[in-house]
Parts: structure tokens; sequence; C-alpha cells
């Protein structure tokens, strides 16, 4: 245990890892079928939907990307605009939740077959199995670089331990485990912002000290434009709109009306959440202007809050990693099983037969990533063309299918799914190569507005919608 740092922050990240391993095992007990591994049963009350909304979509970009990041390097105004995107979205969602938790399904892609047919399902499976993946695998990589610079654990260590815990509160318990340990995580995040943030301002000497330390500027969009701004803005706002992890909360919802009330808390504290990391930026900023951005709200947490509150900050900063990748990973287990075997492979298997492959497909995969992040990183680059793609390529086929099913045809949403990955393959391509357009404007600008056409284009005539 050379180099390892006994701090209090020590023990809150251990502590809360092993419980929430324990819990994770624990809820096995609640999972009788299929059903209640993928959608806990669809029992969520509100206290816990909203828990595991906020802890699922609330990952590590948040502390150490997104947000915090931009505050701390680009300005106030723009971690605002970032932050903005998610509950904007997340308001829509909302508008829509009960005719999402009327679809009974597990997945988005059994959504999408729904209206589109069996091929669209099983190229939107492979888009989500291929982005999803990729995300598992560095959130392995971020617990471990977490547990190194704070608690001075090796990363490969930090790795390892990130990957018994991932797979710990998501192979047994299902979403049972993944959205209950996440209520318990979002308490710690809401705790840690809402109480600690505010304290390390007042340590610094108020906000007025904090903005009268800034670079000049910085309080603004910096040297941003507009369309640079958006581009921070709509890929978030669109990845949102189709993201599997939160529709399978809304799938999982006692009822509907649990839904939109979920849905309506989920928005407004995201909200709250955004703007409490962008003044952690900002002060971080002030405070301590020569440490990387993506340590900006690590660095406040551990130096300028009281040690209790600083190490409950940082647990909460190993919970937004934990609860993301086990979601993430959770949900690709489940389009595995219920998406291609059950669907593809042994239509007439039994929910039994179901839910043993899906635990098998939850650890196959865990390992997986796990085996990826370690040996062959560069595959991972790939992935990210999956990821950036997912909002451009699912979120308007999706969004359809679930407000507008009469209106929308097969040919459409094949044709909107293919459009939204083209072109935003065909963007970052050129954006590597220095095409002007490429460069300036966001990918899922062009791509979203081509998916939305093709839709628009090979929509039901309307004597044929009558009819």
């Amino acid at each position: 245990m050379e180099g390892v740092q006994f701090s209090f922050a020590f023990y809150c990240v251990i502590g809360y890892l092993i419980v929430i391993t324990l819990l994770g095992v624990y809820f096995a007990k609640k999972v009788k079928n299929q059903e209640d591994y993928a959608v806990a049963g669809r029992s969520l009350p509100i206290y816990v939907l909203v828990g595991t909304l906020i802890a699922t979509w609330m990952g590590s970009g948040t502390v150490m990307g997104g947000a915090n990041s931009m505050g701390y390097q680009l300005g106030f105004g723009v971690a605002i605009v970032f932050s903005l995107a998610s509950p904007i979205g997340q308001l829509v969602l909302t508008y829509i939740s009960k005719r999402i938790r009327r679809q009974n399904a597990q997945t988005v892609p059994e959504v999408i077959e729904r209206v589109y047919g069996s091929q669209a399902r099983l190229i939107s499976t492979l888009i989500i199995l291929l982005a999803y993946l990729g995300v598992v695998a560095y959130q392995y990589l971020g617990v471990g670089m977490l547990l190194n610079s704070v608690l001075g654990i090796s990363i490969p260590v930090g790795t390892l331990i990130a990957f018994v815990v991932i797979i710990g509160t998501s192979l047994f318990g299902g979403l049972y485990s993944v959205a209950y340990t996440d209520f318990i995580s979002c308490v710690m995040i809401l705790a840690g912002l809402f109480i600690g943030v505010p304290l390390a301002v007042t340590k610094a000497g108020g906000l007025g000290w904090v903005v009268n330390n800034l670079p000049p500027g910085h309080m603004g969009f910096g040297t941003l434009n507009f369309t640079q701004v958006l581009g921070f803005f709509l890929p978030t706002f669109v990845y949102i709109m189709g993201d599997q992890n939160m529709y399978q909360r809304f799938f999982a919802a006692k009822d509907e009306n649990t839904a939109m009330k979920g849905g309506l808390w989920w928005s407004a504290l995201t909200l709250l959440i955004g703007v409490i990391i962008s003044i952690a930026a900002i002060t971080s900023r002030a405070l301590f202007p020569d440490i990387q951005p993506a340590q900006a709200f690590i660095h406040l947490a551990m130096h300028q809050m009281p040690t209790v509150i600083g190490g409950l900050a940082i647990a909460a900063v190993s919970a937004f990693i934990v609860t993301t990748a086990n979601s993430f990973l959770l949900s690709i287990g489940i389009n595995t099983s219920w998406d291609l075997y059950a669907r593809y492979i042994n239509p007439q298997a039994d929910q039994k037969k179901v839910l043993f492959v899906s635990r098998v497909c939850v650890l196959g995969l865990g390992i997986l990533g796990y085996v990826m992040i370690k040996f062959f990183p560069e595959i991972l680059a790939l992935q990210m063309y999956a990821y950036t793609m997912y909002g451009a390529a699912i979120s308007p086929a999706l969004v359809a299918a679930v407000v507008w099913p009469e209106r929308v045809t097969k040919t459409g949403g094949m044709a909107s799914i293919l459009a939204g990955s083209i072109v935003t393959i065909a963007m970052e391509v050129m954006k590597k190569q220095g095409v002007a357009f490429a460069v300036t404007y966001p990918s899922v600008l062009p791509a979203v507005a081509c998916s939305i056409l093709m839709l628009v284009i090979f929509q039901k005539k309307q004597a044929d919608t009558l009819a």
C-alpha cells in the first residue's frame, strides 16, 4: 500500500465502494425474472426514480469534464449554456414520459422495431452496443485515475477495483440494484455539491471575491462565438432525447404519473447541479489558476472544503463515475440478451433463460470492456464515432416512434438512422482533414437535420393516416 494516502477522503471513497457493492449483491434476491432484472419489475417509486435518473445522467463528465472544465477554462457563460442542454432536453422527455412508460418495453431498440421493423432494431442495437461499451471501458479508467490522483492508489489497481465494483452493482440485482444504489449515490452527490460548494465559496471570500479574481471576460463566453457555444449545447441536448438509460428508467417507473413527476424533479435538480458545478469551476479558477481544468472540482473539494464535506464530495465524484458505468453496462447486457438473443437467436426462450443470458452478457461485456481499456485502448477511439452518432442516428427516429407512430414509416425510420450515422462519420472525417464547414459547425447539426429530413420525406400521407 505504499503511496496510498490514508486521508478521510480515502475512507469515504472506499467505504462508499464497499457499501454499494454489497447492496448490489443484496438486491439480487428481488430479481425473479427478466423484467425484474431489466426494469426493476416496473416498480420504482418517485424518490428512487429521481435518484437513479440524476445519478445515471450526471456522469464523470459532470465533475471532470463538461461544465466543470468549461467553466474553469472557457468561462462561466459557456458552462451555464452547456448545463442548460440537460434540463431542457429532460423537460422534453418529461413531456412525453407518459408515452414512454406506456410502451412497456425493456429497451430502446424494442420500441424502434414496433414502428420501423426488425432491421431497424438490429441496427440500433449494434450502434448502442458499440457506443455504450466504450463508455463502460472509459469509466473503469476514470475510477482508476480518480483513485490514483486523490488517494494515491496505482491506476492499474484502481482500474481493477472499478471493474469489481461496477460488475458487482449490476450483475446480480440488475436495475433493482443499480437504481437503489443510484439513489444512495444521488444523496451523496447532492450533499457534496449543495453543502460543499457554498462553504468553499464562503471560505474564499464570497462570490464577489471570486468574480473579481477571474481573468477578464471569464464570467461571459470568453473568446467563443455563438456557433462554438451552440456546439457545446446541441450534442448533449440531442443525445438525451434518445439515451436508452433514461428510457429504461421511465419504463421502470411504477406508473405514468410517477414517470412524469420524476422527470420534473430530475430536470429541476439537474439545472441546480449545473449551476453549482459552474460556480465551483470559476471558484477553483480564481483560487487555483494553474491546475488542469478536469481537476477543478476535485481540487476545490480537497483544498477548500471542510474535511468531512470534502471527503463526502470526493466520494460523490466516484459515485458519478460508478453510477454511469454500471448503468451503461447493464443497458448493453440487456440489449444483448433481449434484442439479440431473445429476438433473433432463441425467440422461444422463457423469462428465466433470458435472465440467465442477461447476467452472462453483463459479465462478459464487463470483462470485454476491462480487457479493451487495459490492452487495446486504440480500439475505443473508433467506438467514440458510434457514441457521437447515437444522438443523430437514434434520437430523432426514437422520439418520432414514441410521439408520432401513426405518421412515420419503416422506410423513413431506416433512412433516418442511416443518414444520421453516415453524416456524423462524414463530418468527423472532414473535421480531421480540416474542411472549414466541418471544423466550424458541430457534427450533430447537419446529422440531425438529415435524420429528421428523412422522417419527413418518407412520412405517411395524410390520407393514409386517416384511412
